[in-house]
């Protein structure tokens, strides 16, 4: 009898073990433009429909610094913003 009692109580340890771990696998970092030091001063905005989205343009703003402008131009794969 007391192993009966005992599997399903191993069972849901696993599921819950399983759901943690599953859970930090799956967790979302920022992108890394955020931390690039001054990044709003170097990026425009695109409208997409119902919200804007940061993009980066094709000649570097005024206001932008040389280091930051460098680190944005950097960024590759998933972390590279699209062209405004």
């Amino acid at each position: 009898m007391r192993k009966q009692m005992k599997k399903p109580l191993f069972i849901a340890a696993f599921a819950a073990l399983l759901l943690i771990i599953s859970a930090s696998i799956f967790a979302v970092l920022p992108p890394k433009y955020l931390s690039v030091k001054n990044f709003k001063q170097c990026l425009g905005t695109k409208n997409m429909g119902t919200w804007s989205a940061w993009c980066m343009p094709a000649t570097k703003p005024a206001t932008c610094p040389d280091n930051s402008w460098k680190e944005l131009n950097k960024l590759t794969g998933r972390d590279r913003l699209s062209n405004c």
